[in-house]
């Protein structure tokens, strides 16, 4: 005979029952909930610091870009001595860190080194330790986020849309013997930006010897195959933005003199 304290009991294991399931099932839902958030924070973080990095590997580039002719063609800057040492021994990297908020953001020929291949493919780098970037202390602004790295070089390989006479004196009238002060020769500059976020570097030593001991441009045929400091780092699994840009140094200082 069943009694009324049986079938109390039964209903209390019932309802026990329910309950359980009832928080299994609110546990599962918030477990794909928070999943859910955690990936949408993910792709958004991941977006902001892309979009970081981009706008950081940038800013050399425009500021190069905008220095004024006498700055260029000096050869205390980084890109008039690259020009005129180039003429010496080609494929050499003239190597700086960006520094926007020193009085020095695009040093000098005091404040940069000089890579080269040398035989058996060893590179050696030339000039301060200081003019490579420190990961931990060179950071681009306040919020100690990401350092940039620039590479100047003189290609070596002619474009593979290049003519003849491309590269010849450009203003003067040979053919009369005439030789104008305008006359500049259309050569070719290339630099290279590598914007890195140290803080996900998992071992900082490692991530500090790529930017010291490898090269930032391996587009010659020369270098072709070397590790590049963004792909030595990428490997290491430290978010990295290079951007490299060409141009033809007639051209820019014409661009310059029309501002």
């Amino acid at each position: 005979m069943i009694t009324d304290a049986t079938k109390l009991s039964n209903q209390k294991g019932s309802t026990l029952i329910v309950v359980m399931i009832v928080l299994l099932m609110l546990t599962i839902v918030g477990v794909f909930a928070i999943r859910t958030a955690m990936t949408t924070l993910n792709i958004a973080t991941n977006a902001q610091t892309n979009q970081l990095l981009s706008q950081s590997a940038d800013a050399p580039i425009n500021g190069l870009q905008n220095q004024n002719v006498g700055t260029i063609r000096n050869l205390g800057s980084v890109i008039g001595f690259a020009i005129e040492d180039s003429k010496v021994e080609q494929g050499k990297e003239y190597i700086f860190c960006y520094r926007p908020t020193s009085s020095l953001r695009l040093a000098n020929t005091i404040s940069m080194a000089v890579a080269r291949v040398g035989a058996g493919g060893a590179i050696t780098a030339e000039g301060p330790a200081a003019a490579f970037c420190d990961l931990s202390a060179d950071f681009g602004s306040s919020r100690e986020a990401v350092v940039t790295q620039v590479s100047v070089k003189i290609p070596v390989d002619p474009p593979a849309n290049s003519l003849p006479g491309d590269f010849l004196t450009q203003g003067n009238n040979e053919s009369e013997g005439q030789i104008t002060q305008t006359g500049t020769v259309k050569q070719r500059i290339r630099i290279t930006t590598t914007a890195i976020f140290p803080v996900f570097a998992a071992n900082q030593a490692d991530a500090q010897a790529c930017v010291r001991t490898r090269l930032n441009d391996n587009t010659d045929s020369a270098t072709a195959g070397f590790v590049t400091v963004a792909q030595c780092l990428a490997n290491l699994g430290v978010p990295v933005n290079s951007q490299m840009q060409e141009f033809y140094l007639q051209d820019w200082i014409e661009q310059l003199s029309e501002i």
